[in-house]
């Protein structure tokens, strides 16, 4: 079977060995031998995303595991034949690829016990951003525990995470690719918005246009409609008709390769209402001041601090998640808007982090909030917008 490449989006070997090599340097620091990756294809595939990241296979709920050895080959373990076959072809980071046959504790152990490790780290166990309790599938856990007695396994979750968290040039390409993409789908969403046409119908048009740009479609399309108030922008698509005088409140990403970026688009079927057209405005305003402001070595309590005597300013109440990372899945670090003093506060903004940026304004009661927001990358400089899309409340 011949294929020709590429196929799907793929980084050069330059990006593999620059990733191996910082997660290896991590490794020797805490003493593992191995660090392995379980199956789980939850929260729009961002469960997977150190596996991803490690084996560049993955998307559209694979299943996919690893092993990372201090030496040697990487192990990439998918279901059967079919999928060695296809990933063989797709990519040529991993030449080590097995079968699990829907087990996939057995392939774990087999490498394990071949690279001899002594102390392994295993991704997910706990700590995720948005996951603190882990995402292990536990059963293959415990099965590849007791068949290895005499290892001992500990969370390496931080360690791939803050590896994660620096995005290389190639990355940061990737998620500005990204962002055209959703920017495009904003464009067909603002298109086909018109009084009658059903909330399915525009997600349809817009994962439409997603695909049909290179992107991938399980990704987060969170959407709600409705009026006078803000409805909540959830996940569940339903048939609701448009009617006339409705609010769209959007918070959706493009994924490109797997590399996320998010935006927000108000729409207003018909006159934008004045209060609303008010904190929107103020919102891009803080947005811009931000885009300034941000730059290595500013502390996470400065970003917050900053933006939070912007928007009193203004006005308004701080309220909601500020920025968070953005790459492969819910990458760190997350600033709540509203809180001074959180555990990470002390830390600062690096060169290659990158964030959905979206500052919200709110004022007494509000179910959810209406804002300018995008994703930003920080570069030596300062931040850098990542999308080139208007900021703008729509009213069709």
């Amino acid at each position: 079977m011949a294929l020709e490449r590429p196929i799907i989006p793929t980084f050069s070997l330059v990006e593999r060995d620059r990733r191996w090599a910082r997660l290896r340097e991590e490794m020797t620091q805490a003493g593992f031998d191995a660090l392995i990756g379980l199956p789980n294809q939850g929260h729009w595939d961002q469960f997977g995303a150190e596996t991803r990241y490690i084996t560049q296979i993955g998307g559209t709920q694979t299943e996919v595991g690893c092993v990372l050895p201090l030496d040697g080959d990487v192990t990439a373990i998918v279901r059967g034949a079919n999928e060695i076959e296809w990933w063989g072809l797709a990519q040529d980071w991993v030449k080590d690829i097995r079968p699990s046959r829907r087990s996939y504790g057995e392939p774990v152990i087999e490498r394990l016990k071949e690279v001899r490790a002594a102390r392994v780290g295993v991704i997910g166990l706990s700590g995720l951003v948005r996951a603190p309790e882990g995402v292990v599938p536990w059963g293959t856990f415990e099965k590849i525990r007791t068949a290895l007695p005499r290892i001992k396994f500990e969370n390496a979750t931080d360690l791939t995470q803050e590896v994660r968290s620096i995005k290389s040039a190639e990355e940061i390409a990737f998620i500005e690719k990204a962002a055209d993409i959703i920017g495009k789908a904003i464009d067909v969403l603002i298109a086909h918005a018109r009084v009658g046409v059903r909330e399915n119908e525009l997600i349809a048009e817009m994962l439409r246009e997603i695909v049909r740009q290179g992107g991938e479609p399980i990704t987060m399309m969170l959407f709600g409609t409705g009026g006078p108030e803000v409805p909540w922008a959830q996940r569940v698509f339903t048939t609701r008709q448009l009617k006339a005088g409705d609010l769209i409140n959007t918070e959706v990403e493009g994924k490109y390769a797997g590399y996320i970026a998010q935006a927000l688009q108000p729409i207003s079927l018909g006159p934008r209402p004045k209060e609303l057209e008010k904190i929107f405005d103020a919102t891009k305003i803080i947005f811009d001041k931000m885009v300034k402001f941000l730059k290595p070595g500013i502390t996470f309590g400065e970003v917050v601090k900053f933006y939070q005597e912007e928007v009193q300013v203004a006005g308004y109440e701080p309220d909601g998640a500020l920025m968070h990372g953005r790459g492969l899945g819910e990458d760190t670090p997350m600033l709540w808007g509203a809180r001074r003093d959180f555990p990470e506060s002390n830390a600062k903004l690096k060169e290659g982090h990158v964030f959905i940026l979206k500052p919200a304004a709110k004022q007494g009661f509000m179910r959810d909030s209406i804002r300018a927001g995008d994703t930003v990358a920080i570069e030596a400089q300062g931040a850098r917008r990542l999308g080139t899309r208007e900021l703008r409340f729509v009213s069709v």
